[in-house]
């Protein structure tokens, strides 16, 4: 029985339907693998968002004028600390059985290129800070977003003519209790920037934990002194 041989045209067409076969699947794979990463990165970045969202919402909207005693200056003074890339304050939270208490204690600031929140039950005073840095026993660290650039806050406080002003700094000594609002502004690795703006509890003229000093000079009972 005699065989019968490929011709060189027909080779020629079969390297071309597998050459062709080769690319449709090459071209899906890459599209497919594209596809994943673009996934990957929307998930990481909106779980980034989400735990900002979190401590935003349930801490830094809850941040309240919480006083301690100084022993080394004989006074009490806020447990609050708000410095152009840090954060440190007291905030209510929920209290369930078992729970060390209805505060908790706060500060956000970027570690090498990671935003972290450290909570604790106990105050983390900002004027002993230093002495107990090293000290990890005393909160719980969290990672909030990472390939961060930079961090930075505005904290908004009346003037004297009752307008809202933005801070790039909280000067204790210079105010009367915690700022009315803070803005939390991240600018990420890649360039680009997300901001976030809460109102604290407690800073208005008629809020519950009130007592807040009129800065425009304005009558308290009308309620103009503080943000509705």
């Amino acid at each position: 029985m005699k065989r019968r041989k490929f011709t060189l045209v027909e080779l020629v067409v079969a390297m071309g339907i597998f050459l062709l076969v080769a690319t449709i699947i090459g071209t899906a794979s890459a599209t497919f693998y594209n596809a994943y990463n673009r996934t990957v990165k929307a998930t990481a970045k909106l779980q980034n968002y989400l735990l900002i969202d979190q401590v935003m919402d349930q801490c830094v909207r809850n941040a309240i004028p919480f006083k301690w005693e100084d022993d080394k200056n004989d006074r009490e003074r806020f447990v609050f600390q708000g410095a152009a890339d840090s954060l440190l304050f007291a905030a209510l939270r929920r209290s369930y059985s078992g729970d060390r208490g209805a505060l908790i204690f706060v500060r956000l600031r970027l570690i090498d290129t990671d935003l972290v929140a450290e909570y604790s039950p106990y105050p983390l005073l900002p004027w002993l800070l230093e002495e107990e840095e090293d000290n990890e026993e005393l909160y719980t660290r969290e990672v909030l977003a990472q390939n961060v650039q930079a961090i930075s806050f505005l904290y908004a406080e009346r003037d004297t003519e009752g307008a809202v002003e933005f801070l790039t700094e909280w000067v204790e000594d210079e105010h009367d209790s915690i700022p009315l609002a803070i803005q939390l502004e991240i600018e990420w690795l890649d360039g680009h920037k997300e901001r976030w703006l809460r109102r604290t509890a407690g800073s208005a003229a008629n809020a519950s934990f009130g007592n807040r000093p009129d800065q425009s000079g304005l009558e308290k009972e009308t309620g103009r002194g503080g943000i509705r």
